[in-house]
């Protein structure tokens, strides 16, 4: 079976119906010659409640039956085995080929035809066992065959009316043809086929919209980048919608850049290929065209520059408006049929997607909604990676400011130091012996420390490779480290007994942990400082506490308090920002300071 081609099939074959109950799944062969699996409630698989209910009442009311003969209680009682056994058999096979389904449907018409041919022909009470089939039809496939089997069953009422009333068997059945009941049940069985299309059908697309918004979200993520997860992401949305190539469109508010993500059919094998580039004004021009009023999507067909559907951002049908496609637009890439919708993202990004001859089997105005709401429900998941990837992109720019900064304010000063030091003891011709050495001496000192000081930064610069699940190990091993390279008493607490933190929010930890014990040797002149890790009311807590002279601001401060002051650690900011957490300071002049980084547990869920 080829999973990728499951979702476009989902009209087609069918789609997995939720259930309190067990199901059957059913396997149909694809025009790609591919196997897509379906599930159906198996209280829709077989008709034993109906032909057991029937025999049950047959037996507290019997006059009807005995109208019939032994033949019709026969009839009865082996439509009853039939239902059981297919039952059974359904119990013990949870996946079924196309043909025995098809099988299986074509006994569920054949059974009623039967039944009702000996019990009155179409006066049968026994009629209502058709809409059976037209329910396990609506179900296992969808309207076109609801329909199809409410056809087949009028027809077979007709041929049994006919042939009872006119037939060879007529003198011996004694059946009546009664036209107006004939056509009484013709039409109920179209309307009842009909609604129960229509509900089947609406049923399963929510539930394919749904399963694809769930599938494509989880495709986003934060390892991947955004070019990563667009390059998951669109092949599988352009395979969805079957369609010839796929388009989307960003713009940055902020940097004033568009950007052109490109996904085109390769092959008839579901092979696609990705493309991306930044557009100029003139090129962005072609697709960012104006739109009129609360617009939200539409369609063009024939490369024609006016559209023939318009909806706005709910969704509903604008009527009495058009759009107008740019004039190089066609020329530029011709279609049958194009669908456009307006991705809300946030008002610093703004984003189209377009969709080139789709065939997913729809009318177009529900293509387009379904183009929408797909958009519309997976784009936050990306938007989501974006942020973060730029949220670590403004951290690492930070990190190596920082270390550039702290290079030529420190170990470069302490270089043209020695340097002068180094000059001056060469060119003292007075200094004797003992003042030369204690000049050597002090030399020697500082090269040491600058020595640390490197070290110290080589440190901090080294990736933080370590296995997710050892986080609270790796901890430990740092601050040990750290206590023996600075002589400040460091402790680790963790007061959690499973620490199952994603990758990447691991590696955020360790970062905001190894950031705040240099913050601490450099600038605090603390002796003492203490590292804790736990839980409390649904978050995860992390708290930094030392003994030194804490910051140049006293009180608590909160994470947006310290933005809006532009205070506190800049590379702890980001990281905490970056894992969806908040930071809080308290500190006093003199008596140390307390961070608090609170991340909360199910956001940590939705980022994993």
């Amino acid at each position: 079976m080829r999973p990728k081609h499951f979702v476009y099939l989902t009209r087609e074959a069918g789609t997995t119906l939720i259930a309190p109950y067990p199901v059957a799944t059913y396997n149909l062969h694809t025009s790609h010659g591919s196997t897509c699996s379906y599930e159906v409630p198996r209280s829709q698989a077989n008709p034993v409640a109906a032909s057991f209910s029937s025999l049950v009442a047959l037996y507290f009311n019997p006059t009807e039956l005995t109208r019939y003969g032994t033949l019709a209680y026969v009839l009865l009682v082996l439509y009853s085995v039939y239902s059981c056994g297919l039952s059974v058999l359904l119990r013990f096979r949870n996946e079924v080929s196309a043909q025995f389904s098809l099988g299986v449907h074509a006994a569920d018409v054949v059974w009623p035809a039967v039944i009702s041919l000996f019990t009155d022909g179409p006066n049968s009470p026994f009629f209502l066992y058709f809409i059976f089939a037209l329910l396990a039809a609506a179900f296992r496939w969808g309207m076109r065959e609801a329909l199809l089997t409410a056809a087949m069953a009028t027809g077979i009422l007709m041929i049994e009316a006919i042939g009872l009333t006119y037939g060879p068997v007529a003198s011996l059945i004694g059946a009546q043809f009664d036209a107006n009941g004939l056509i009484m049940r013709a039409v109920y069985l179209a309307i009842f086929g009909f609604l129960i299309g229509y509900l089947a059908e609406s049923e399963k697309q929510r539930r394919t919209e749904a399963l694809n918004i769930s599938r494509l979200s989880a495709m986003a993520r934060v390892d991947a980048g955004l070019k990563g997860t667009l390059q998951a992401v669109l092949p599988e949305l352009l395979k969805l919608f079957r369609g010839r190539t796929l388009l989307l469109l960003t713009s940055e508010t902020e940097t004033n850049r568009t950007y052109l993500w490109r996904t085109e059919a390769f092959d008839k094998m579901g092979e696609t290929v990705f493309t991306s580039r930044q557009l100029d004004t003139a090129e962005a021009r072609g697709y960012l065209f104006p739109l009129p009023g609360d617009w939200g999507g539409a369609v063009w067909r024939g490369s024609s520059r006016m559209s023939t559907i318009l909806i706005d951002g709910g969704g509903a049908r604008i009527r009495h408006t058009k759009c107008y496609l740019p004039k190089e637009f066609p020329t530029q890439r011709t279609f049958n049929r194009l669908l456009m919708s307006t991705i809300s993202v946030s008002p610093a990004v703004s984003a189209r997607l377009f969709v080139l001859d789709p065939k997913i089997g729809w009318s177009s105005e529900t293509q387009l909604r379904f183009l929408r709401n797909l958009g519309n429900q997976v784009a936050p998941a990306v938007y989501n990676v974006y942020l973060l990837r730029r949220l670590r992109t403004r951290a690492t720019a930070v990190e190596r400011a920082r270390v550039a900064r702290d290079l030529h304010d420190g170990v470069v000063q302490s270089l043209h130091a020695i340097g002068f030091r180094l000059y001056a003891l060469r060119t003292q011709a007075t200094m004797n012996a003992l003042e030369r050495d204690r000049e050597l001496l002090d030399i020697q000192q500082l090269v040491q420390d600058e020595a640390a000081n490197v070290r110290t930064l080589i440190q901090q610069l080294k990736p933080l490779d370590f296995d997710p699940r050892h986080l609270v190990d790796f901890l430990a091993g740092m601050i040990e480290r750290y206590r023996s390279d600075t002589g400040i008493a460091a402790k680790f607490v963790c007061d959690l007994r499973d620490v199952a933190f994603p990758p990447h929010i691991c590696r955020e930890v360790a970062g905001i942990v190894q950031e705040a014990l240099v913050n601490v040797a450099r600038h605090s002149g603390a002796n003492n400082v203490l590292v804790r890790l736990g839980s409390q009311e649904g978050y995860w807590i992390l708290t930094v506490d030392d003994d030194g002279r804490g910051f140049e601001f006293c009180g608590r401060f909160s994470h947006s308090d310290l933005e809006r002051a532009h205070q506190g650690p800049l590379i702890i900011h980001e990281r905490v920002r970056a894992i969806g957490g908040e930071l809080s300071i308290d500190t006093r002049p003199g008596r140390g300071a307390r961070l608090e980084i609170k991340i909360p547990q199910q956001e940590l869920h939705a980022i994993a």
